[in-house]
């Protein structure tokens, strides 16, 4: 039995994801495809969009067969964290094939970098070190260790569709996971401001909606997920930062020093930067500015603050262990489906049990104006 696995967040569910889809089941050809989603909290440390089970149903429109919750721990990590939880969970699920993109379709290159990254020697150590040492920013700083350790390859992990799929084979690695990697290429810029219709960015499609610009953006996603986007937003159900603000600010200048060093990702007094920016910061977005630069990126302090409103420390997500149960999102009617949850059905809950991933939920439903029942009053979507 062929189960194609996915690792993505579909924030919102653009035509990018509907070809992605596509051609990783023409390319595997699966009995079932499987996706695990993010949940309310995306891995840049923000609002998702829509609930994750909007977006799963987008996802069964698209062709998949059953969507899963990944847990906030790791959702909201590094990429490589990111990877490790989202391929620790697909092969638990059974998932002999991974689909991610890529902007390199050179899968030997991919597999030699991430080899060396898993597996660094001490040359490669040794100049990253002094890299960071003095003041580069950390994937600068990978990408100038790797060109010394083979020239060449630092220009492969300067694009971030490339990153993320050598975290996933680095992932692979370490759990030791049989899946086979299928790399799908990707044309259009992960980041890139202007919405390109068939390949757009899901940033510059949130960027669009938020300012105003809802044609553009419209036309860049599926029709189920225009439905569910045009719903949120006429209804004024959409995320905004500025309502959980207060939480944020509140949370942040009633930690100590150490407490707020116990946060995971900080080092080198990062703490006394975000601190002396929280006494004078109005909110998250002032606060952002305030603290990222060079050294430390916006995604990096993204995540450090959430985790503050989350209540996650380091030591929390260094004893986290792998993902070993799935909170099913939606699910395909299909008679076949039936031995693969009778063969699942320790692993497999439709329930929300953790409390780190009910504290995201709250926090999600106030900064969109719901109440926060919807963990319990949101159904397993079934198309």
């Amino acid at each position: 039995m062929k189960i194609l696995g996915i690792v993505a967040e579909y924030n919102p569910f653009h035509r990018g994801h509907e070809r992605h889809l596509r051609m990783a089941r023409e390319a595997v050809q699966p009995d079932f495809t499987f996706v695990v989603l993010s949940g309310c909290m995306t891995q840049r440390g923000e609002w998702s969009l829509l609930t994750p089970y909007r977006r799963a149903r987008c996802a069964l429109m698209a062709g998949a067969d059953a969507v899963f919750a990944l847990p906030v721990a790791w959702t909201i990590r590094d990429a490589d964290h990111y990877a490790l939880g989202g391929v620790s969970l697909l092969a638990e699920l059974g998932a002999t094939h991974l689909a991610f993109g890529v902007e390199t379709e050179e899968p030997r290159i991919l597999r030699q970098c991430a080899e060396i990254l898993e597996y660094p020697g001490e040359s490669f150590q040794r100049i990253l070190r002094n890299r960071l040492d003095e003041g580069t920013g950390y994937p600068r700083a990978i990408a100038e260790a790797m060109d010394a350790e083979i020239p060449g390859l630092g220009n492969i992990i300067r694009n971030p569709n490339n990153i993320l799929g050598i975290c996933y084979l680095r992932a692979m690695l370490r759990i030791g996971t049989k899946m086979d990697p299928v790399m799908i290429p990707r044309t259009g810029g992960y980041w890139a401001e202007r919405i390109e219709p068939e390949e757009p960015s899901a940033s510059a499609i949130r960027k669009a909606l938020f300012r105003g610009d809802y044609q553009g953006a419209m036309n860049a996603l599926v029709p189920e997920s225009r439905r569910a986007v045009q719903e949120a937003f006429l209804s004024g159900c959409i995320p905004r930062p500025e309502r959980t603000d207060p939480i944020l600010m509140a949370c942040l200048r009633s930690l100590t020093r150490g407490e707020v060093g116990a946060l995971p990702d900080i080092s080198e007094g990062l703490e006394d930067r975000i601190l002396r920016a929280a006494k004078f910061s109005h909110g998250r977005e002032e606060l952002l500015e305030s603290v990222s630069g060079k050294r430390y990126s916006r995604a990096r302090i993204s995540r450090v603050l959430a985790c503050a409103m989350l209540g996650i420390t380091r030591s929390q997500l260094d004893q986290e262990k792998l993902p070993k149960t799935a909170v099913l999102l939606g699910l395909r009617k299909k008679p076949e489906m039936t031995s693969i949850w009778r063969e699942r059905q320790n692993l497999i809950t439709s329930s929300w049990k953790n409390e780190t991933d009910l504290r995201a939920w709250r926090l999600w439903a106030i900064s969109t104006g719901l109440p926060d029942t919807l963990p319990w009053t949101e159904q397993v979507v079934s198309v």
